[in-house]
């Protein structure tokens, strides 16, 4: 399209002058935000810039936010550039790992695909750098060392001299902040090529359903829509946030609900192994058959995850499911298997949470339906609205990709959503353009920046004393140094406050001085404290 070939000859045009003047700095910008609606062709304009790259002697860094999206990139990668490519994730073994990160060096192959942590691989001379879905959470490594991809990826093209393009239909508020200021570079997408336009989105209220006895997590509308697609030969796709067959186990009687004995979550029931498990330890339990508190053997479970899910609906007539989550896809490349399936018709429709969300390009699609679409939406954390909206808008993007129309059908309990009515839609620039405003008032990103410390402990007296000297002391050095623009807050229990028997202990920072807050804390004693944990801006702040 007219849009496309546009974005190609901007990013063309700063490749250009970046490979003729290195180390010079002009008003051509190093650094683009290729937004585009759902199915506006991202990928091709990251194929015409990668033909660039290596035309000129170049290597290019392609990273996704998932495994599961890495099949269907690496194929259309591959058809332009054959031998060209390699692909790493954290799937392949040390050996295989070598193999690529030796390809790299020796520019045997020139385009490398990969999740997060192929943004370290060496390279012989790096040109551009791509990060699809730039906005996803899987790009930051919560875990030490903690590091997001994105700022990594910056770092890089500017140490190289490479040229980073970042694409999203939902871009994080950060990026899209730069981008609207003027800081970077701005490609917009606002047209699918072909004419294709974007699904038709019906909202179901789910409370409708509970009145009118519908207690099935699948609404009449989706069951009949589920039906109709099937009967007409095409195939959908339905996203639930959950995993698992149930959220919880809870007794009638007393109300006591069964959690791990290491970490301070409920315990999740998987009906195909028949016991419960942990979701942050992995441990698992048998299913008890009297409550432990009370004795009480009125135990049931709660909740609905993709195992009930996929039970309901494959019993709705010549439906086949194919379900992909955390549990069904930790094989080596179960993910690749079962989007092959999908894509083959061998099922027709998939089901699974947020990575049959995002991603995937198969034309026969015509109805995605959203399960539970507010559940992201009223966590504690200043993310949660904009994780929520781009989790739909890129779920509904998955219909209607070919040449015929499609249909979403999201259910929610509270219809009445702003982000769920803007969601539907797809209508980013209203959702950034309040969340901004609601960001400014309370001074979150990109207003200001975040650190947040996590003292850990065994013993869960000493973590607070620890974490309460950490907070005395920050307080001191604000009082004392007057940082401008700063809050501190905590201490306070992590979101999950214990976990693998650790007591976790938060310290929250926000700060327009967030480099004297670093300073301050790099020349402490506290910077070596081996159960302190630094997290630079992180993804939650709970």
């Amino acid at each position: 399209t007219g849009e496309q070939a546009k974005a190609v000859a901007a990013v063309t045009d700063s490749l250009q002058y970046a490979f003729a003047n290195r180390n010079s700095i002009s008003g051509i910008p190093r650094e683009f935000l290729l937004q585009g609606i759902t199915g506006s062709g991202k990928t091709e304009v990251y194929l015409r810039a990668t033909e660039y790259a290596l035309k000129q002697g170049k290597q290019v860094l392609v990273l996704v936010p998932e495994i599961a999206l890495t099949a269907q990139i690496v194929r259309r990668f591959q058809a332009w550039f054959r031998n060209e490519v390699a692909v790493v994730h954290s799937k392949l073994s040390q050996n295989e790992r070598g193999d690529v990160w030796y390809k790299m060096l020796t520019g045997e192959a020139n385009v490398l695909i990969g999740v997060r942590s192929a943004v370290f691989a060496p390279f012989k001379d790096l040109g551009l750098v791509i990060i699809d879905e730039e906005q996803e959470n899987s790009y930051k490594q919560e875990e030490r060392p903690a590091y997001h991809a994105r700022e990594v990826a910056r770092c890089r093209c500017q140490h190289s001299g490479a040229i980073l393009l970042m694409g999203s239909a939902t871009p994080s508020l950060e990026t899209y902040y730069r981008a609207s200021s003027g800081s970077i570079g701005y490609l917009k997408l606002t047209e699918r090529p072909g004419g294709s336009l974007l699904p038709e989105v019906q909202v179901v209220d789910m409370r409708e359903e509970l009145a009118r006895k519908n207690f099935s997590v699948i609404s009449r509308k989706l069951r009949r829509e589920l039906i109709a697609t099937v009967h007409a030969g095409q195939q959908a796709i339905v996203l639930l946030n959950r995993r698992g067959f149930s959220t919880f186990v809870m007794c009638r009687d007393c109300g006591e609900t069964l959690t791990c004995p290491h970490c301070a979550v409920s315990l999740v029931y998987h009906a195909d192994e028949q016991l419960m498990r942990c979701h942050y330890c992995g441990n698992t339990y048998p299913v008890p058959q009297v409550c432990p508190a009370c004795g009480s053997r009125r135990i049931r479970f709660f909740g609905s995850g993709t195992q009930k899910a996929e039970m309901e609906i494959s019993q709705m007539p010549d439906v086949t499911v194919l379900r992909m989550d955390q549990d069904s896809t930790a094989a080596k490349l179960a993910h690749e298997e079962i989007i092959r399936k999908f894509a083959a018709k061998e099922a027709n429709v998939l089901l699974g949470t947020q990575m049959v969300a995002k991603g995937h390009d198969i034309s026969n699609v015509t109805l995605v339906g959203i399960l539970a679409a507010d559940s992201t939406l009223n966590l504690p954390d200043f993310r949660a609205s904009e994780r929520g909206f781009a989790l739909l808008t890129q779920a509904a993007g998955r219909a209607g990709r070919g040449d015929k129309p499609g249909r979403v059908v999201l259910q929610t309990y509270d219809p009445e959503n702003q982000i769920i009515a803007l969601a539907a839609k797809q209508d980013y620039e209203t959702f950034a353009r309040q969340e901004l405003e609601r960001r400014r008032e309370v001074m979150y990103p990109p207003f200001s920046e975040i650190l947040k410390l996590t003292v850990a402990d065994k013993d869960e007296e000493k973590a607070w004393k620890l974490a309460d000297e950490v907070a005395a002391f920050l307080r001191n050095r604000y009082q004392a140094e007057q940082w401008e623009r700063t809050e501190i807050l905590g201490p306070f229990p992590s979101g999950v406050a214990k976990v693998r028997d650790l007591y976790r202990i938060n310290i929250v920072i926000k700060s327009q001085a967030m480099e004297k807050v670093k300073a301050c804390l790099w020349s402490s004693e506290y910077k070596t404290v081996r159960n302190i944990y630094f997290d630079v801006d992180p993804i939650t702040a709970i």
